[in-house]
């Protein structure tokens, strides 16, 4: 593999002799939207005649804007922040789901300081939560699991807080509770500033994506063929990452500057091997009955099926 331009591209050439289509991909250096450093450096993009060009952006948002903007062709990002886009009439649709959240890989993403008194979710009632942005996929899933166990929504007050500051705010008394993921969680373990409280993925359904791939209408109309073979690379991709959890491991690692030895002691994600509607169905439903998309966005407008 190789950098060019602060993306990865493959080096491998497509085994077939049908000519490579340049596919430029946007992502960020977490393991749920990991399958576009994985695709490429395990050489499976390559395979199918497609020659990848992965871009590593801030956040979601970014990554919603460079598509529509021509940017890139595809991307990676959690489905609510896709149905924000498409509840505002851009033209966008999933192609894949990428991360699938279950009780097999459940870790819980809802944390309180190691030495706090709340033990129950009814403990929280007047607490300050923070999450890491504002009326994001997190929050939804949080408002979800409030629901779930009777707290009132209203009863709390949630504040902006990257994932890296939770376990020293908690510590402070900042906030109660915090949103967290991977590495910053693990990290605040060892530092023996948190311990598990909820895990709110859950409440939202049994299965459930929490990334998913994305284009345009435009791309797909235009290029109809490197999009059928792009969703097959994809499987392909997720097949590899749930068998090859070393490597993916050392990919993260490296992606993200991580020490190894906590992305190896870390819960390894699940990715999908096709698609299935139950995947993406509640959080639409919630995101409606939350109040948090312009308007519902239907499963058959999300999927482009």
């Amino acid at each position: 593999m190789r950098l060019i331009a602060g993306g990865i591209v493959a080096a491998a050439r497509p085994a077939s002799a049908q000519p490579a289509s340049t596919v430029r991909m946007g992502t960020i250096p977490i393991e749920p939207s990991a399958e576009a450093y994985y695709g490429a450096e395990a050489g499976i993009f390559a395979s199918t005649g497609i020659t990848p060009v992965v871009q590593t952006l801030n956040n979601g948002a970014t990554i919603v804007q460079a598509v529509i903007g021509g940017d890139l062709d595809v991307g990676e990002v959690n489905p609510f922040a896709l149905a924000v886009a498409i509840a505002r009439g851009i033209p966008l649709q999933m192609i894949a789901p990428a991360c699938i959240y279950t009780k097999q890989v459940a870790n819980p993403n809802v944390v309180v300081a190691k030495t706090s008194p709340i033990r129950s979710p009814r403990d929280l009632a007047g607490a300050t939560i923070g999450v890491g942005s504002l009326g994001d996929f997190n929050q939804l899933s949080l408002w979800a699991w409030l629901d779930a166990n009777g707290v009132p929504r209203t009863s709390i007050k949630y504040i902006e807080l990257p994932f890296s500051e939770i376990g020293a705010a908690l510590q402070r008394g900042t906030i109660q509770a915090g949103f967290i993921v991977e590495p910053a969680k693990t990290d605040a373990m060892r530092a023996g500033l948190i311990r598990d409280f909820a895990d709110t993925y859950i409440a939202l359904a049994p299965e459930l994506a929490t990334t998913v791939w994305f284009t345009s209408k435009a791309w797909l109309q235009n290029d109809p063929e490197t999009a059928k073979r792009l969703v097959g690379a994809i499987y392909a991709t997720a097949r590899w990452a749930n068998t090859h959890a070393r490597q993916a491991a050392d990919i993260i690692a490296r992606i993200t500057k991580v020490d190894p030895t906590i992305v190896s002691a870390q819960q390894r994600r699940l990715f999908a091997i096709r698609n299935e509607r139950s995947y993406v169905d509640a959080t639409l439903r919630l995101a409606a009955k939350y109040g948090m998309l312009q308007r519902p966005v239907t499963y058959d407008e999300f999927y482009a099926s």
